[in-house]
């Protein structure tokens, strides 16, 4: 069996795979040096409550064990996670199936096969034939965990972290931003032309369209802007969307949730609920916009011609806006031009 590598600040590899897998790695080995406590509750963030993380030396005094009872015990509980780690959302089933079987031939214990990436658009229905091995092959032996480098993220902010350990955790975030694993939908802007229904953003905050593909398909953004009249005179940012099913209305999917405060239920009924006020009699299947605050601003489409297409994508990292009102301040007299 090859020894591989110790983790290092100066790991030398040359794939950036390799290198994004060696600085997570290293900051969860800072976690447990710091208090394997931490440790624990990353791990638990990283397999979503599913494995039993017992990290670092346990002491008992007066434990039964079998027909025994020592007077003192000192424990290490068995852990093996194994990373698959890729630039983009592109995972061979056959390689992560190898993973499992080495896993289970480990030692006792809880063991965890992670698969970290991007993950843009999600993974609920990618990795069911892994999942199902695990329930069936495995009998739950192993844990498979998915896992996106913004989710990685959030499990190790963890309360209580030294400042030294919160400046890490933030270097490495920048690392990653750098290395565009972050979402790109935080600093995206999709402009919708609502010259025909303006009224809808004012009057319900929603913007709704067939859940159709094409041209009404859409990119997860985090700022929604209303055109009009050869500019976009509203940005707000876009709580999450919902495609709802008109001839079943029970059958709601939420395509996504950028809020922190709304659960994906919550989300559903308001969508619900702001497109039967919007819309009580039109009966197609429809993709629910909902909206934030509109705040006003004035970005100019300052090419010839009106609008032609359905939407238009405007990548607004450049502005620094922490949220739509700060957004809509900077583009406010702002040209198309200047954003291409």
């Amino acid at each position: 069996m090859a020894s591989g590598q110790e983790i290092s600040l100066f790991s030398g590899y040359n794939q950036k795979e390799n290198r994004h897998t060696n600085y997570c790695l290293l900051l969860l080995k800072q976690l447990y040096e710091e208090n394997p406590r931490f440790l624990a509750e990353a791990l638990d963030g990283i397999t979503g409550g599913e494995g039993d993380s017992v990290i670092g030396v346990q002491f008992r005094q007066q434990q039964k064990h079998g027909r025994t009872i020592p007077d003192g015990v000192i424990k290490q509980q068995a852990f093996t996670l194994f990373v698959e780690t890729k630039n983009f959302d592109w995972f061979y089933d056959n390689q992560l199936e190898r993973h499992l079987d080495a896993l289970n031939d480990e030692h006792e214990g809880q063991k965890v096969l992670l698969a970290l990436s991007k993950f843009e658009d999600g993974y609920d229905d990618e990795f069911e034939e892994i999942e199902r091995l695990c329930r069936e092959k495995y009998g739950g032996e192993v844990v498979f965990s998915a896992l996106s480098f913004e989710e990685f993220l959030e499990a190790v902010r963890i309360d209580g972290l030294s400042k030294n350990l919160e400046d890490t955790v933030d270097e490495l975030e920048t690392y990653m931003d750098t290395e565009n694993l972050l979402p790109d939908w935080k600093h995206m802007l999709d402009v919708c032309n609502c010259a025909s229904n303006i009224e809808e953003q004012y009057d319900h905050n929603v913007y709704i369209c067939p859940a159709t593909g094409g041209s009404y398909s859409h990119k997860r953004c985090r700022y929604f802007g209303a055109y009009n009249d050869k500019h976009a005179q509203v940005v707000s940012e876009i709580l999450g969307v919902v495609e709802l099913d008109s001839k079943n209305p029970d059958e709601a999917t939420v395509q996504w949730n950028n809020s922190d405060e709304l659960s994906d239920e919550s989300l559903i009924e308001e969508a619900i609920k702001r497109k039967y006020a919007s819309r009580p009699n039109r009966t197609e299947n429809a993709r629910v916009f909902v909206l934030g605050e509109l705040h006003d601003t004035r970005l100019k489409k300052d090419s010839k011609g009106g609008m032609i297409n359905s939407k238009r994508y405007f990548d607004v990292e450049d502005f620094g806006a922490a949220n739509a009102a700060q957004l809509a301040g900077a583009l406010d007299g702002v040209g198309w031009s200047e954003l291409e």
